[in-house]
């Protein structure tokens, strides 16, 4: 779900996509990201790292076998 992210001082303020809105501590914002799957769109000059370690919008994470492997010989 997408959400807008506003820093005021030491609050954060979220309001999704759908209309929903929330207050919470800046410092628990990227807990807050992970835990609710938030794709975040910080507005102002505010970075996080924990945007940049999350998978962004239209990529998908692939879990690839090694070449030659098959369960019958295991």
């Amino acid at each position: 779900m997408k959400a807008k992210i506003t820093r005021n001082g030491r609050l954060a303020y979220i309001e999704t996509e759908t209309g929903q809105k929330a207050v919470v501590p800046w410092e628990n914002i990227c807990n807050i990201i992970k835990r609710f799957g938030l794709i975040a769109e910080v507005i102002g000059n505010e970075k996080l790292d924990c945007i940049n370690d999350s998978v962004k919008e239209g990529e998908v994470e692939l879990d690839v076998e090694p070449e030659g492997y098959d369960e019958e010989e295991s």
